[in-house]
């Protein structure tokens, strides 16, 4: 006997419902399974650079663990166009807080652009993320470039649609001659 459209619709539907709760059900238990020992921090959340310039990001790093050797890196940054510099790279944090800063240069390599990437702080096992976003500007502003397309056209259409007087001098002087 074949199903009827609304029996199976009835029943997608059912399963559907099913699957998002489950799902629903082992993401708030993973979350909740334990709290975060290590968390980082950084100040500003985003940046505005302009090629050629640096920035800098303030780090803080807290553990509820207390010490042990901090390392940052970064994950999702251009491969080029960029150079990083952590001040320090690897610190060892003998109390519940650590500070560091991050250097952020955009190379004449770093077209204008905007990413968010992910800098990291590593302590044993444990690994804490936070969220950068960089906004590249170019080092002169926009109008400049369009300023020098119009100032162009305008020698050129000048050129093209005016056309330069004969002096006078030379026609009564052609007429002499002859």
């Amino acid at each position: 006997m074949p199903m009827r459209p609304v029996l199976r619709l009835a029943i997608l539907s059912a399963y559907v419902i099913l699957l998002l709760h489950s799902s629903a059900l082992s993401a708030g238990y993973l979350m909740s399974a334990s709290g975060p020992e290590l968390s980082l921090s950084a100040n500003p959340t985003a940046v505005v650079i302009k090629v050629g310039d640096t920035s800098t990001i303030n780090l803080t790093v807290s553990s509820e663990a207390g010490s042990g050797l901090v390392c940052f890196s970064e994950q999702g940054f251009p491969s080029s166009g960029f150079v990083l510099t952590f001040l320090p790279q690897c610190a060892t944090m003998q109390q519940r807080i650590l500070t560091s800063r991050l250097m952020v240069e955009a190379t004449p390599a770093a077209a204008p652009q905007n990413f968010t990437a992910l800098i990291l702080a590593s302590l044993g096992n444990e690994t804490a993320s936070t969220p950068l976003t960089i906004t590249v500007v170019p080092a002169i502003p926009a109008w400049i470039p369009w300023l020098g397309i119009v100032l162009f056209f305008l020698v050129i259409g000048a050129a093209l649609f005016i056309k330069p007087r004969k002096s006078e001098k030379r026609k009564g002087k052609a007429k002499m001659d002859g």
